[in-house]
């Protein structure tokens, strides 16, 4: 069960609403929320998880927030694993822990957003797709992903020169990754090198 807690907090002395968009899932505190904010919220969470209620509103302090229950999509969950979830933010891609919601790193950044996004099921690493293919070695430590930048932690292909714009991820196996592309076929990519295959 997902809940959405959405806050928005206007700070003494200016004229700007800050909003945040927060994951609760199946009830669990997210790491985002101070242990006060969580005391004032989880009622409504407990009402949604229990499906007595579908949303809630309470405030907190300088804070307003909205809570509803979201499905996958609607919460912007694109993958998950036993123990993390991908979310996209505008044109990154964003790793979060379970069951906290604790965001972990951005794996992925497109120009034009991501269109596609798989974590492997051995949680070894997860790849995303849009403007090029990224693939994010899910380890310790987790870096933020950067552009033209060389670590271990990722490797990268089409996302310079000619940049390939890639449909959607068709097939993911030991030894490839089959991806769809908006201008030609569907090409095999080496999983461990992303370079491409016969």
């Amino acid at each position: 069960m997902k809940v959405e807690i959405t806050k928005y907090t206007r700070r003494a002395g200016e004229k700007v609403t800050y909003m945040d968009v927060i994951i609760c899932l199946d009830g669990v505190k997210p790491y985002d929320l101070t242990d006060d904010e969580w005391e004032v919220v989880q009622p409504f969470v407990d009402k949604i998880v229990r499906g007595t209620a579908t949303f809630g509103n309470t405030t907190y302090g300088d804070s307003r927030y909205t809570l509803e229950k979201k499905s996958n999509w609607e919460a912007g969950i694109f993958a998950e694993s036993e123990n993390y979830y991908i979310r996209f933010s505008f044109e990154r891609v964003n790793l979060y822990r379970k069951p906290d919601s604790k965001h972990i790193a951005c794996v992925g950044d497109f120009y034009g957003n991501p269109m596609d996004v798989y974590i492997d099921p051995k949680e070894r690493f997860c790849i995303s797709i849009g403007c090029g293919i990224i693939k994010y070695n899910l380890c310790e430590p987790f870096e933020e992903y950067a552009y033209d930048k060389i670590t271990p932690q990722w490797i990268e292909v089409g996302r310079e020169g000619e940049d390939e714009w890639c449909d959607h991820i068709d097939e993911v196996t030991e030894d490839y990754i089959a991806v769809s592309f908006k201008e030609k076929d569907t090409m095999k990519f080496d999983i461990n090198t992303l370079e491409p295959m016969e």
